[in-house]
Formats: structure tokens, C-alpha cells, sequence
């Protein structure tokens, strides 16, 4: 009786990968910028028209997060702008408001 699990001579019987350099997936959002690094104008902005809809929109933090399904302390932060936050993010918080990620990147503060 044939073995069905055994290889025949074409099938090499151990297979070695060579890895040249470790690959580093990245998941997730990016690291905050190290102290004293200026923050960017553009994560400013972003962060008053976050805080200034939210509020508009008579949302806590906690409801913003859940509505856009994101963690309330991360949203803390993006509001802080100790968050450069990747599309994708922004994206949901947009999608929470009701509007698209250009609308909210362009959003006028009340100044």
C-alpha cells in the first residue's frame, strides 16, 4: 500500500529559507513624536476641527470613540495633536461625523 504523505524524488524532503534581515511589519498607528519635536500645522488643525464637531455635535469623547470605533484615550489625544494619526483614522472619525476626511481635514476653527 502507497503512503499518500510520502514525496517522491521530485519534492526536495527539507526545504530552508535563507532571511537576509528581519522584516518589521507595522500594525497600528504611529508612535507619538519624541519631546520637544515641533508639531506639524496640519495635526493642529486636524485636532480643533475634531474637537470643535465633536462638541457641536454634543459628544463626549467616549461617544466619539465609539462611534468611530476607536479607543477614547487615543481620541485624547488626536485632540491634543500627540497623535499623527494615519488616513485610515481619520476616515472613521469622518465617517462618525457624518462627512468625508476632506471635509474634516478643511473645517474652519472658531477663532
Amino acid at each position: 500500500m502507497a503512503n499518500h504523505h510520502s514525496t517522491d524524488s521530485s519534492c526536495p524532503s527539507q526545504v530552508s529559507y535563507l532571511i537576509s534581515e528581519p522584516v518589521d511589519y507595522f500594525v497600528g498607528e504611529p508612535e507619538p513624536p519624541e519631546y520637544g519635536t515641533p508639531i506639524p500645522e496640519s495635526v493642529k488643525q486636524l485636532a480643533k476641527n475634531i474637537r470643535l464637531l465633536r462638541l457641536s455635535h454634543g459628544w463626549s469623547q467616549e461617544a466619539l470613540a465609539m462611534n468611530a470605533g476607536l479607543d477614547c484615550t487615543f481620541i485624547g489625544a488626536i485632540e491634543r495633536a500627540e497623535r499623527n494619526v494615519t488616513l485610515a483614522t481619520v476616515e472613521k472619525i469622518a465617517d462618525a461625523f457624518g462627512c468625508t476626511a476632506t471635509q474634516l481635514l478643511t473645517l474652519h476653527d472658531r477663532d
